[in-house]
């Protein structure tokens, strides 16, 4: 779902850009989606640095389950919820949507065009879904991602690996 940020949104946010002041950020690529683009603009102007949208760093579409609580998804199909965070289970899907799979390729493409760009510095805006299929991916172990969580991610000797958690 498409949502604005809400006012602790707008604080996070806030609190995000001041955490990012003098870390040498160039440039925010963004998801298309208001709560993560309204972040990086945010932090953007804070910062006097432009951000550029990329379609493909979207969360993933949940089909079906887009819109409804996880309370009700775990008693209607507790076999996809329950195995969602599971970094073996990478090709479930809620009816008509994307598989983890799916939208993990499709940002892991957005994330090797960015070797492209004359920036060392770039800040990601994604949504927590897509951020807990990435830190999988990694082999990064966590439990929850906050909002407005921040990782370091470099790229050196021909891959993508995880830094650390920035803050």
């Amino acid at each position: 779902m498409d949502y604005e940020l809400n006012e602790s949104g707008r604080q996070q946010a806030e609190e995000l850009a001041q955490k990012l002041a003098g870390k040498g950020l160039e440039i925010i690529f963004s998801s298309p989606l208001k709560r993560a683009l309204q972040t990086a603009e945010t932090v953007a102007a804070a910062l006097d640095i432009p951000v550029i949208v990329k379609d493909d760093l979207r969360e993933c579409f949940y089909g079906a389950a887009e819109g409804q609580l996880i309370v009700d998804l775990k008693k209607n199909v507790p076999e996809i919820v329950n195995n969602w965070a599971h970094p073996d289970f990478w090709d479930i899907r809620f009816a008509g949507g994307e598989s983890k799979k799916e939208a993990l390729e499709r940002v892991l493409k957005v994330f090797d065009d960015l070797r492209q760009e004359d920036h060392a510095v770039m800040g990601i805006a994604i949504h927590g879904g897509t951020m807990g299929a990435l830190l999988n991916y990694w082999g990064y172990d966590f439990t929850s991602i906050p909002n407005c969580a921040a990782f370091l991610l470099l790229y050196e000797n021909g891959q993508w690996r995880m830094g650390s958690d920035l803050f």
